[in-house]
């Protein structure tokens, strides 16, 4: 009978122990969502911030997991874009091979307007050394963003990836 007793409370004890587990987990995961949150409203409404792309996807084509670290930065008023570009030009520079989406320019016609359940919208203009860039980036409230680049002389392409604080660059 002693037996019994023991084994039905040491049972006891490891349910509520893993049911307590659980709900520290859901507790971490909430907390983690919250500093998301504030960190992306804050990166927004400070205008200065970077985009780590993790995925393009072309208009045609198949999307492509981007390994290599590619980001654009908003900072100063200045955007500094270093992203790859695959689709179609309708007009190029003879024997160029720059990516179009790798430069630094000043922003132009920037816009902030709430998105849903609360995100943001973020869009801007930049010209390249040719062409004159549309950039909208849709920004989730944990950071999680859609950037669509549209362009007079080029297809239009999406990039997915988060938002982060700026990376600062190391000096060799």
């Amino acid at each position: 009978m002693k037996n019994l007793l023991f084994i039905t409370i040491l049972m006891f004890s490891i349910v509520t122990a893993g049911a307590q587990e659980k709900k520290t987990r859901k507790q971490k995961r909430a907390e983690h969502e919250a500093i998301l949150v504030e960190q992306t409203q804050n990166l927004v409404s400070g205008q200065a911030w970077q985009f780590d792309a993790a995925q393009m996807i072309p208009s045609k084509g198949r999307s492509r997991i981007l390994t290599t670290a590619y980001n654009v930065t908003l900072k100063d008023g200045k955007v500094d874009s270093y992203l790859p570009f695959f689709g179609v030009a309708y007009s190029a520079s003879y024997g160029g091979s720059d990516s179009p989406m790798v430069f630094e320019a000043p922003v132009e016609e920037y816009s902030l307007a709430d998105g849903k359940k609360g995100g943001y919208i973020i869009k801007f203009k930049a010209k390249n050394k040719n062409d004159l860039l549309d950039f909208t980036f849709i920004i989730s409230s944990n950071g999680s963003t859609s950037l669509g680049v549209s362009s007079t002389n080029r297809q239009h392409i999406s990039y997915y990836g988060d938002l982060v604080p700026i990376e600062e660059k190391e000096d060799n």
